[in-house]
């Protein structure tokens, strides 16, 4: 029985992995696959409370101030996504954004790690530099290390303070996270507006190599809380003071929930990490400033205090070296005001979708089902053996976002419904996007192993690769519908051209584009570019305040013809089962517009897309629905591989809840296993194996009585830390000031953990 180290503070451990029985062709022992580290963390509703702490020690990880002790100031590239959970969470759940797998998120640090000689401490004196919503400030940490972490402590002895102040402000943030053999503490407060400062302290001791106790407080407005809990080596005990939960720390419970975060991909034959050439960072001089920032297949990503980078303007790539300066080389930036995107075309058959759930917009619900709503998007599935669909919930907003709400009870709708729809359009995460059912003039039950399932890969359309000329019948905007729509107090109920919303519509609403190559743009039939990007202008229409896009483009115009069926009509569904088939968005995102650079020869960087696999679902109650199954997933480079459905589980029980619950967090459902036989995924020309990096591990609930017949008691006596223990690394009259921030013009020598030189 495997037994997991109980972490609430949510701290890395590194887990050895037993190699699973060879079954086909066998990667060396020293390969990537089979030495890459693998990491686990506890997720467990005292853990939603301190997730700074371990947003804590995966960036101080991320800079490598271990490995660089008194070589001087260094400036590091740290990615807040890869150490902020609640991130990987949300990001999870976003949806269909074809952005999918965007450029990094990253925050610069400088960092000066030091020790006099091997009898001091180690101490690290950082920078880092963060935009706080719309404001910039400094997080100023400094860290003493003492002892390395080892079996007797765990933990080593260590103790980082640190202050986010904004300039000319008091700390904004503030905070201590320190280890010692006995235990850990911390503390951090966090001024939230006028009148309320949250707060988060946690004090946990240990008693034995696999027992301890410890208590958490956390008070951030809407959210707060106090939990004691308790652990020994099989068991887990927790209570907030009124509902007293027992877990199971054996891994192999058939209910732990398992839920991973990154993946890698590699060779099937030699082991070898699979990489994409999917971006890299640039940087760039603005104001006598140097900024930083990440080019990407999916566009440009710049830090959050960096001005915009305008069409024509030069940046720098940064190419590291071993024991040698970067390479910086010269590119110059194309940007447009819009991008295409080019959808191709694959197939699977009805029945081979069976319980895959799919998101759709349903315009008029009238006979959908009892109660419908219209212009509301609905989740459903598939049901094989009942010959239907099943709706399973409908998408609720608020000013905190989208999630779909469970229906009390599922509800039944025959094929017949999308007939006159020609099919039905929808999103659908395990197939990698939009899908398309086409059934037009279906009255009665379908033969669904004769039914083609369309779904869509995407890529993006280079300049000098878009068509010459594209046509519209539904959601078409133009430059002149554009401004009308988003100008100040505009009546315009629309962006797109009248009358082109429907799924039949006469040859008259057509609507005609033509291309730049040079320039990238959309122009429509008064050669004006169809773009909008003020940003003002789209957050009064917020249902497009991340963009406009087209109804779907295509070439030939005779394509959307809908024949006989229609005599003079367009038929949309005509346009759904095209092999290729376009969509133009815009918007005053980066995400809405086009960026790429040039090289001194005017040649674009060509970028890897997202690299499209299939995953055929092992069989067994740990998948669920999706068990035999196959899905498609996307791999944008090492560490990012992503596609597979999720779910909502309690933060306080860890089981399966409605995404409305309050306590709900959103995860996979599943997690791939590391063996070289379930874990294999496949193109149409080779297969690949698939190894978790980073995974969360959520407990099995058990009986209260579990817990108490095994001794387990919850702690008293144990004191919190409070601000008294606060001590600021900014103020100058303080023991531990960092001092004058260094100036620092080399690049980055480390790139979130990775020493480049």
């Amino acid at each position: 029985m495997t037994r997991l180290p109980f972490q609430p503070s949510h701290l890395v451990a590194a887990l050895a992995a037993a190699l699973p029985a060879l079954a086909l062709a066998a990667p060396g022992p020293s390969s990537a696959y089979r030495t890459d580290a693998q990491h686990s963390r506890v997720e467990d509703a005292t853990s939603h409370g301190i997730n700074t702490v371990n947003m804590i020690t995966c960036i101080l990880s991320a800079m490598r101030p271990d490995a660089l002790v008194n070589t001087g100031p260094y400036a590091a590239l740290v990615d807040e996504s890869k150490c902020n959970s609640e991130s990987r969470s949300s990001s999870a759940n976003a949806g269909s954004d074809s952005s999918g797998s965007a450029g990094p998120t990253y925050m610069t640090a400088l960092v000066n790690s030091s020790r006099t000689t091997n009898d001091d401490p180690m101490r690290v004196r950082t920078w880092i530099d963060q935009v706080e919503g719309d404001k910039a400030m400094t997080i100023f940490v400094n860290t003493s290390a003492t002892a390395a972490p080892s079996d007797s402590n765990p933990y080593g002895a260590f103790r980082v303070d640190y202050c986010g102040q904004p300039s000319g402000e008091p700390c904004m943030m503030q905070g201590f996270l320190q280890g010692a053999s006995d235990g850990i503490t911390f503390f951090e407060q966090e001024n939230q507006g006028p009148g309320h400062t949250s707060q988060k302290a946690l004090k946990l001791t240990r008693s034995g190599s696999d027992s301890g106790s410890g208590m958490l407080s956390f008070d951030e407005g809407m959210d707060s809380g106090t939990f004691s809990f308790a652990y020994n080596a099989s068991l887990f005990r927790r209570s907030d003071g009124t509902t007293d939960e027992c877990f199971s720390r054996d891994a192999a419970d058939a209910d732990t929930g398992l839920s991973v975060w990154r993946y890698g991909l590699y060779d099937s034959d030699d082991g070898s990490a699979v990489t994409r050439s999917s971006g890299f960072p640039i940087e760039f001089e603005a104001g006598g400033t140097t900024h930083r920032g990440y080019m990407g297949y999916w566009g440009l990503s710049l830090q959050g205090d960096a001005p915009a980078l305008a069409n024509g303007s030069t940046v720098s790539r940064v190419q590291y070296q071993d024991n040698a300066d970067p390479i910086k080389t010269a590119y110059t930036v194309l940007r447009t005001e819009g991008r295409l995107t080019k959808y191709t075309k694959h197939s699977k058959k009805l029945n081979q979708i069976d319980k895959l759930r799919f998101n759709t917009y349903i315009g008029d619900a009238s006979g959908l089902f009892s109660g419908a709503q219209s212009n509301r998007q609905y989740e459903m599935y598939w049901d094989d053996t009942a010959n239907g669909f099943k709706v399973t919930g409908v998408m609720a907003c608020n000013d905190n976002g989208c999630q779909t709400q469970a229906l009390s009870s599922e509800q039944a709708v025959a094929p017949s419904y999308f007939s006159a729809m020609g099919g039905v359009r929808a999103w659908s995460q395990a197939l990698g996007g939009e899908m398309f059912i086409p059934l037009q003039g279906v009255s009665g039950p379908v033969a669904s192993s004769s039914v083609d399932v369309i779904y869509r890969s995407q890529d993006l359309v280079y300049p000098a690769d878009m068509p010459s000329q594209l046509h519209c019948i539904s959601n078409c905007p133009t430059a002149q519908t554009l401004t009308a729509y988003f100008a100040n107090g505009s009546m315009a109920q629309s962006p797109y051209t009248a009358g082109s919303a429907f799924h039949f519509g006469p040859a008259a609403s057509l609507v005609s584009y033509s291309t730049s190559a040079s320039t990238g743009l959309l122009m429509d039939g008064t050669s004006a570019a169809v773009t909008f990007t003020d940003a003002d202008a789209a957050s009064a229409r917020p249902q497009y305040a991340q963009g406009v896009r087209s109804g779907r483009l295509f070439t030939d115009s005779a394509a959307a013809d809908c024949g006989s069926m229609a005599p003079g009509q367009f038929c949309e569904n005509k346009i759904e089962e095209l092999d290729v088939y376009y969509q133009w968005e815009t918007g005053p995102n980066q995400w809405n517009q086009f960026a790429a650079l040039k090289d001194g020869n005017n040649q674009f960087v060509a970028f890897d897309a997202p690299l499209s696999v299939n995953y055929s679902v092992p069989s067994g109650a740990a998948y669920g629905d999706y068990a035999g199954k196959s899905l498609v997933l996307q791999y944008g480079g090492y560490g990012d591989l992503w596609g597979i459905p999720g779910q909502c589980v309690s933060r306080v029980t860890n089981a399966p809840v409605n995404c409305q619950d309050g306590n709900a967090r959103y995860v996979a459902a599943f997690a791939i296993p590391f063996d070289e036989t379930l874990g294999r995924v496949s193109t149409d020309s080779r297969s690949y194996l698939v190894k978790w990096l980073d995974r969360e591990i959520r407990f099995a609930r058990k009986s209260l009585l579990t817990c108490q017949n095994a001794g387990l008691n919850l702690p008293t006596g144990l004191v919190l830390p409070t601000a008294a223990n606060l001590v600021s690394p900014a103020d100058s009259t303080s023991a531990i000031y960092l001092g004058t921030r260094p100036t620092v013009t080399d690049a980055p020598r480390v790139i979130h953990g990775e020493v480049k030189y």
